[in-house]
């Protein structure tokens, strides 16, 4: 099962605004990936999947499945 991005940040036990802060994007970013209105840069990307301790595959799998 794919985990959303939502779901991983809770997982994290991280508000979008603390997300925002660790990343250096804005609660209104983190917000937009979630909804799937806009897609991270790679390096964003990158850093979700250091954060929550997954593989990169993982960001994209749960970024591509919110457009199906």
């Amino acid at each position: 099962m794919t985990m959303s991005l939502k779901a991983l940040r809770a997982n994290a036990q991280l508000s979008q605004s603390e997300l925002g802060k660790k990343l250096g994007v804005s609660q209104t970013s983190i917000s937009s990936w979630e909804q799937g209105d806009s897609i991270p840069k790679s390096e964003n990307i990158y850093k979700l999947a250091k954060l929550y301790s997954v593989n990169p595959t993982v960001i994209f799998d749960a970024l591509f499945k919110q457009k199906t």
